[in-house]
């Protein structure tokens, strides 16, 4: 779930001074430049509008950059439609982080293990890759409006039924693996179609600009939503964090109505199963060099760099002697991080995008590394923030430079392919759980968070593709 910077999109008339041969006019009178074949092996898609497909942006755009940026940070907003869609989906973020606290502490408060946080880490994920398979081939056929639509509801099903036990006290952690594994199967439908929106609703002049802000009120929920369920998980309870998030799903799944209902484009129907369809994707993106870079990438940082939400609960208890409260103000912090790195890619103007994803990476490795070292609660704050900072960049720098390398016919695909990168977490998260079952949390996410800085340090050094994307 994306601007390193907002460029201004030439008109679709005026051509940068030396085009490429391979420029065309796609079915939706868009311009599109093709990259030359030693980085997309595949013909071009021939799918609605899509992105321009050439990283490079005119001199004389970037010069004007300066002055422009910071005063365009907020334009996506002017418009309607993705007003609506920006403050329903601030409503599903909260809840979604709302969520992992809650889910994470009751959790460990039933049975102490980080085995047992592990373990439901991992059955959430596997059913929501087994989904994504699908959602993302969803969201290329239908209305993408409607595949999110149904998916809250069915979120909002199963928050209301926990809810339900909790009242009755009949909670048992095999409910809440149950109700995991009902969230990974919605989540596997709402994200594809989530993150494909937003290039339907702006169009693609604006793109960067409403990643960036979509990316923004995320994080301002990674923020406050932690806080406010971990003060009412000490003040009232876990029941009614739960009943607020029922509420807050339905409440986004009225707001929505406020966005216009997009059908596909009449090619995007196909009368091919849907298993057929993922394996075009997925051809298409072991054919793309740049997508299958960027993607296993995610896929890397997301095993190493990310277990550690799913292990905090366990680590401010044993490590920090903290409480519910605590837990959340951490959570919280890690919110701010994000939400100062976003805004700050946000302002810059384009360019070495890719060596900033890497920069990101490794502040992110650095700062858990350090986190791991420390005991004491304060100094694991003002680290959290670091942590955020480092961990926003690398989202947001990933996500808008997939989008811009990826046809507009797989990007419901794409975006269902990027979403596995929550099965590596999970399996980074089952065994840095047993790590540190067997030898401790500290050395359990030490371990890995090193690692992470590794693994930027050489991609840095060894692939120069991703290294100087711009």
């Amino acid at each position: 779930m994306p601007v390193a910077g907002i460029w201004l999109r030439e008109p679709p008339r005026i051509l940068p001074e030396r085009p490429h041969p391979a420029a065309r006019r796609s079915r939706g009178n868009t311009l599109t430049a093709q990259r030359p074949d030693a980085d997309r092996l595949d013909a071009p898609s021939q799918g609605g509008v899509g992105l321009d497909a050439h990283p490079e942006r005119p001199a004389a755009t970037s010069r004007g950059l300066r002055s422009l940026t910071t005063a365009r940070t907020f334009e996506s907003l002017r418009d309607r439609d993705f007003r609506w869609f920006f403050i329903a989906t601030l409503g599903l973020n909260a809840t979604m982080n709302m969520q992992m606290l809650a889910r994470g502490y009751l959790v460990f408060e039933l049975t102490g293990s980080y085995a047992a946080l592990g373990t439901m880490a991992l059955f959430l994920s596997v059913v929501m890759l087994g989904f994504s398979l699908y959602g993302g081939v969803i969201a290329d056929r239908r209305s993408k409006r409607l595949v999110v639509q149904v998916g809250q509801l069915g979120a909002a099903l199963t928050s209301a039924a926990v809810a339900v036990l909790l009242f009755m006290d009949q909670l048992r952690y095999e409910h809440l693996l149950v109700a995991a594994m009902a969230q990974g199967a919605t989540s596997g439908v709402i994200f594809p179609a989530l993150q494909s929106m937003p290039p339907e609703i702006v169009g693609l002049g604006r793109l960067q600009n409403a990643v960036s802000l979509n990316m923004a009120g995320m994080n301002t929920m990674r923020l406050f939503g932690p806080m406010l369920a971990g003060v009412m998980l000490a003040i009232i309870g876990p029941e009614w964090v739960y009943v607020l998030m029922t509420a807050l799903f339905l409440l986004s799944v009225v707001l929505l109505l406020r966005v216009p209902k997009r059908e596909p484009d009449p090619g995007a129907a196909s009368p091919r199963g849907g298993i057929e369809e993922f394996r075009e994707g997925l051809a298409y993106i072991l054919r793309t060099r740049t997508v299958f870079l960027l993607l296993s990438l995610s896929f890397v940082t997301s095993l190493l760099g990310m277990p550690y939400i799913r292990l905090l609960p366990g680590f401010v208890a044993d490590v920090l002697n903290g409480d519910a409260a605590q837990l959340g103000l951490m959570m919280s912090v890690a919110g701010i991080g994000s939400l100062v790195g976003v805004l700050a890619l946000a302002s810059l103007e384009s360019g070495q995008r890719g060596k900033l994803l890497l920069l990101s990476v490794a502040v992110t490795g650095l700062g858990l590394t350090a986190f791991s070292a420390s005991s004491n609660y304060v100094l694991s704050l003002a680290l959290m923030v670091v942590v955020g900072v480092g961990e926003s960049g690398r989202q947001a720098l990933n996500n808008v430079l997939l989008h811009t390398h990826v046809e507009d016919a797989y990007r419901g695909r794409m975006a269902s392919i990027f979403m596995m990168q929550v099965g590596t977490m999970a399996l980074g998260a089952f065994a840095v759980g047993l790590i540190a079952e067997a030898v401790g949390p500290q050395l359990g996410l030490g371990s890995f968070s090193l690692l992470l800085v590794l693994t930027a340090i050489a991609i840095y050094a060894l692939v120069p593709r991703l290294r100087d994307l711009e």
